[in-house]
Formats: C-alpha cells, structure tokens, sequence
C-alpha cells in the first residue's frame, strides 16, 4: 500500500512540476524536506501521533516549512495531511526524486571498495559506467568496505555487478560444497 501512495503523490507532485516548469525548484524542496525529516525522527513522531489533530498537523507544518517551501510543496503536505497520509511523506519524497532524476537522465550509483579510491579511479568509473549506460550524469556514493578483500561492487539502479574477491570466495566455496568425492 505505502508503495501504491508514494507514487500516486509522487506522479502527481512530478505532474505538477513539469506542468508548472518547475522540476528543479520542486527537486531542491524535496531533497531539504527529505534531508530535514530524515534528520529529525521526532518531528516525524509528532506528526503521525494519533491524539495530533488534522488542524494541529497543518499549523505545525505552516510553521516549519511556510518560509523555505513552495506554494506546490505546502499544498502536497496539505494534501497528505488532509488524507491521513502524511506519514508517507519521506516515501512520496524519495519516490518523487528518483522520478525526477530519471528524467534528468541521472544515474544513482554506489560503489564499493575495500579501499578509497584515487580521484583518476573514480574518474574511470563513472566514464565507463555513462559509456555503457543511458544515464547523462551519474550521482556516485563512494564507500569503503574492508569486508569484501579486493575487487569493487556496483550497484546502478536496480542492477548489481559484484566483481568482489568476498563474492568469487563464496562462488568457489558453493561450487566445491556440489563436489562429492568418491571412494
């Protein structure tokens, strides 16, 4: 269901911002709104607490967020609020970046190594990476992971290409676990 509500708002904030030429405006509220309620859980208990009344929601909101967001913006939490559903605010929000950055043609990338990468590393990455890909400019998240040995793991999208020595390791181990050795 959160699924379902995420993109019904999100598709209808996107709807808005192409329609009203303002995808980057709508873009950068979404991200500071999204920053802003990731780091402060309690304020997101506030709003989903039961005994907060509708009107109580919506002054608290006008109050927070009036000056730095967009007539569009407070109208969608007004919205979700008015729906019951402004507990799927940071879903709706991060449903709507991902859109956003779809049609910026954006790739999301994180990459994985058991050490920091050079600057010349990072820059053959991602120039191989926008070569095979469809994306026009990539956002890359760089992380180090001792756990996997040697080799580098990267995830674009929903695809996955693990060239890890942890993940060769564990190939070899199920394929020799298959072995049985005859007497």
């Amino acid at each position: 269901m959160a699924k379902l509500v995420s993109k019904v708002y999100g598709d209808a904030l996107f709807s808005l911002a192409l329609e009203e030429n303002q995808v980057d405006e709508l873009w950068k509220e979404a991200a500071m709104m999204q920053e802003a309620l990731d780091s402060n859980p309690e304020f997101m208990a506030i709003l989903c607490h039961p005994e907060m009344t509708m009107e109580k929601k919506l002054a608290l909101l006008q109050d927070v967020f009036q000056k730095e967001l967009s007539q569009n913006m407070m109208g969608l939490l007004n919205v979700l609020v008015k729906k019951g559903r402004i507990g799927e605010i940071l879903s709706v929000l991060d449903y709507f970046i991902e859109k956003v950055m779809a049609y910026k043609k954006i790739g999301q990338v994180k990459v994985r190594t058991p050490m920091p990468l050079s600057d010349e590393q990072r820059e053959k990455i991602e120039n191989k990476l926008l070569e095979v890909s469809e994306y026009e400019t990539l956002s890359v998240d760089y992380q180090v992971d001792e756990s996997l040995l040697g080799g580098i793991v990267i995830r674009i999208g929903n695809r996955v290409l693990d060239n890890s020595i942890r993940s060769k390791l564990d190939a070899m181990t199920r394929d020799l676990s298959k072995v049985k050795l005859s007497s």
